[in-house]
C-alpha cells in the first residue's frame, strides 16, 4: 500500500475513531490527492436498507416488521442490521462503501455492548448476506484499528478486503474525473462496469449478486429503448 493510502487510512483512523496517530510526511502534491480522496469517501452515496432479490428484500422487510414485538426485542440488533444492509446495498451499486463502514465502526463502539450478536448472525444467515457482513468487519479490523473481539459476527478475516477497497477508491476517483460536468442524477444500471464490480461480490454473497445485476438490468431497459 502507497504512502497516500496508508496515511489516508491514519487520517480517518484519526478523525472518526480518536487514535493518537500521526500522519507520513508527503510532499504538497501528494497531500493535495489525499485531500480530494477524503473529499471522495465523504461524497460515496450511502446505500438503501433494501435487499436487490425480492426474496430476501421479503424477509428482511418482515425481520423489521416482527422484531419490535417480540418479547427479547433488541432495536440496536435491528439499527446494527439496517447498516449492515445499507453497505450490502452501496457495495453491489458503487464498491466497498468506506464512510458506511466507518458508521458501522461508530456504531459498534458506542452501541455494540447492546447488540444480540446471536441474533444478528440467524439474520445475517437469512438474509445470505454473511460473508458481505463479514467483509465490511474485514475492513474495520484490516485497514480502520478494530480488533476481531469487537466484531464477533467476524469469524475469519477476508484476505480480499484490503484490495477490494482500494480498487473501489480507484474506481470513485476515476468516476468523479470521467463523469465530470454529466448528470450526476443517472444511476449506474447495467453497465459493463458495474457487470465487473458485482462480479467480485459474487462468491460472497449469490443470491444478492444476481439479484442486483438482474434489478439493474431491468432499470436499464427504459434508457435503451430512448
Amino acid at each position: 500500500m502507497h504512502i497516500i493510502y496508508r496515511n489516508l487510512f491514519t487520517k480517518l483512523r484519526i478523525d472518526n475513531f480518536q487514535t493518537q496517530e500521526r500522519l507520513e510526511p508527503m510532499s504538497r502534491f501528494k497531500i493535495r490527492k489525499l485531500m480530494a480522496i477524503m473529499k471522495h469517501i465523504a461524497d460515496m452515496p450511502a446505500g438503501e436498507i433494501a435487499l436487490s432479490n425480492p426474496i430476501l428484500n421479503r424477509r428482511l422487510k418482515k425481520i423489521q416488521r416482527e422484531e419490535p414485538h417480540a418479547i427479547d426485542t433488541s432495536i440496536e440488533t435491528i439499527y446494527l442490521l439496517r447498516i449492515i444492509v445499507s453497505n450490502v446495498n452501496a457495495t453491489m451499486n458503487y464498491g466497498m462503501p468506506v464512510r458506511g463502514i466507518i458508521q458501522l465502526g461508530q456504531y459498534l463502539r458506542s452501541r455494540g455492548d447492546k447488540v444480540d450478536f446471536v441474533k444478528l448472525e440467524l439474520w445475517l444467515a437469512k438474509l445470505h448476506i454473511a460473508r458481505l457482513a463479514q467483509l465490511q468487519g474485514s475492513v474495520l479490523t484490516s485497514l480502520l484499528g478494530f480488533s476481531k473481539d469487537e466484531l464477533p459476527f467476524v469469524k475469519r478475516i477476508e484476505r480480499n478486503a484490503v484490495p477490494l477497497t482500494l480498487r473501489s477508491i480507484s474506481n470513485i476517483e476515476r468516476d468523479e474525473a470521467q463523469h465530470a460536468g454529466q448528470d450526476n442524477d443517472l444511476p449506474p444500471h447495467n453497465t459493463r462496469k458495474l457487470l465487473c464490480r458485482n462480479i467480485s461480490y459474487l462468491t460472497y454473497a449469490p443470491m444478492e449478486t444476481i439479484g442486483n445485476l438482474l434489478s439493474n438490468f431491468s432499470k436499464s431497459l427504459p434508457k435503451i429503448e430512448e
